[in-house]
């Protein structure tokens, strides 16, 4: 199982962890069930949408270049993939003032 994987199925599991405990709390409270499954949807898929998205930020991989504001964003990399990039990163055409402009 990779890293991306694991921290995707990390964030289902807290979703449906949350979503299931205010489904409970909001049945034990006495409401309608479509304002138990309205609340719960609408929690489960805010929790969801935002563990998604910090496990998307774990597992991305930042290269910049030490000279200018240049960057580049990867996913997935594989050892020489990530080496690519980072050498990519550091040589590119784009430094303020190079000759290769």
């Amino acid at each position: 199982m990779t890293r991306h994987t694991a921290a995707q199925l990390a964030a289902l599991l807290a979703a449906v962890g949350i979503g299931y405990s205010i489904a409970t709390t909001l049945a034990a409270a006495d409401l309608s069930p479509l304002v138990v499954v309205a609340c719960t949807a609408a929690v489960f898929s805010a929790v969801l949408s935002l563990a998604l998205d910090l496990a998307a930020r774990m597992t991305t991989r930042v290269f910049r270049c030490s000279r200018c504001a240049f960057s580049v964003r990867a996913q997935h990399t594989d050892a020489g993939e990530s080496r690519r990039w980072q050498e990519t990163a550091a040589d590119h055409p784009r430094h303020l003032g190079d000759y290769r402009s």
